[in-house]
């Protein structure tokens, strides 16, 4: 593909082309104390206690004092984000954990495993269940209200899975350019894949985009979610992925400065022609895959202008040259006669 543009761009010179959740949320004390696992998957049975544990790490110098606060989270907008309810007391699996409130003294270099059980009702739902536990230095207010910044805290994501009728099931909701425009001078070029969760337990969906040139051949290969973020239940989440080679230069001041900059781009991240963009993903164990695909054009005007003037330039050179030949031949000529 890139050879037939490149023949493309002489012969115009010639003739004048983007976790769930993340885990960690760092704090007031960050790089003070370290929680351990960021975030957790766990299986639950109705009517039964699941027992895990959390570790803390106190990386000071100083003596902590730290307390437990469970609490329940939903997915924030597409983006992914935990959005956390401090006002409100806990439900569902915030409210079944079983943990130590505190305080939890934790001296200097010192580590300790904080054992928490989950209470299943023999009534919880199957599927996914979700919360967080905390660590901050000061007490939870058992009133559910003037809890201090989500700031001040470490905590770890907790999703939970009730056996039963545990049904997967997403498809893509949308798959397109993050841009408005089908068309560009040069990589990079940025996808997004909105993938929508019907079921009632959280996936991880995962797969690729295969790029194709005009000549069908692949040119490149893009893999979708490669950090496992999951959708939540009864939500859609965007996932974002990027078509890029090189560094993008910044573009200077003045006209020639930006333009030459610009040029240096194309080259740096160089791609021609129609391209055909094809995403695959499978959310799960039990959902066949879905693909989706979408069309748009790489024209590196930068570099077809300078190989064009270079070329005009060439064949007005090579005009002149031709003309004074000839006119040094037809002289030769009449001296010889």
């Amino acid at each position: 593909m890139i050879k037939v543009c490149k023949k493309l761009i002489m012969r115009v010179g010639i003739f004048g082309i983007l976790v769930l959740i993340s885990g960690i949320f760092l704090v007031s004390q960050a790089e003070a104390v370290t929680l351990i696992p960021p975030s957790l998957e766990i299986s639950l049975t109705p009517g039964q206690p699941t027992e895990t544990k959390i570790k803390l790490y106190n990386e000071t110098s100083e003596t902590l004092q730290l307390y437990s606060e469970p609490r329940s989270f939903t997915a924030k907008g597409e983006t992914g984000q935990p959005e956390f309810d401090f006002e409100a007391e806990p439900i569902g699996l915030g409210n079944w954990m079983e943990v130590e409130i505190g305080p939890i003294i934790l001296e200097p270099g010192e580590r300790s495993e904080i054992p928490v059980i989950i209470n299943t009702p023999i009534d919880a739902d199957p599927g996914g269940h979700y919360a967080s536990l905390f660590f901050g230095s000061t007490p939870p207010d058992p009133t559910g209200g003037g809890q201090v910044s989500i700031a001040s805290k470490i905590g770890t994501l907790i999703l939970g899975r009730v056996d039963g009728d545990v049904v997967e099931a997403g498809s893509i909701a949308e798959f397109d350019l993050s841009s408005d425009k089908t068309s560009f001078n040069r990589l990079p070029i940025e996808f997004f894949v909105r993938y929508e969760n019907t079921g009632n337990v959280h996936l991880r969906p995962a797969g690729e985009i295969v790029l194709k040139g005009m000549t069908g051949k692949q040119v490149a290969t893009i893999e979708v979610n490669a950090s496992k973020g999951a959708t939540l239940p009864k939500t859609i989440r965007k996932y974002e992925a990027i078509w890029e080679k090189g560094q993008v230069k910044a573009s200077g001041d003045g006209f020639f400065a930006s333009f030459f900059d610009e040029y240096t781009n194309e080259r740096n991240n160089f791609a021609c022609g129609k391209y055909t963009a094809t995403v695959t993903i499978t959310g799960g164990t039990e959902i066949a895959t879905d693909t989706g695909t979408l069309t748009f054009w790489v024209i590196p005007w930068h570099i077809i202008t300078v190989w064009g003037v270079v070329g005009i330039l060439a064949i007005l050179l090579l005009i002149l040259l031709v003309k004074r030949y000839n006119t040094w031949i037809r002289k030769k000529a009449k001296e010889q006669k």
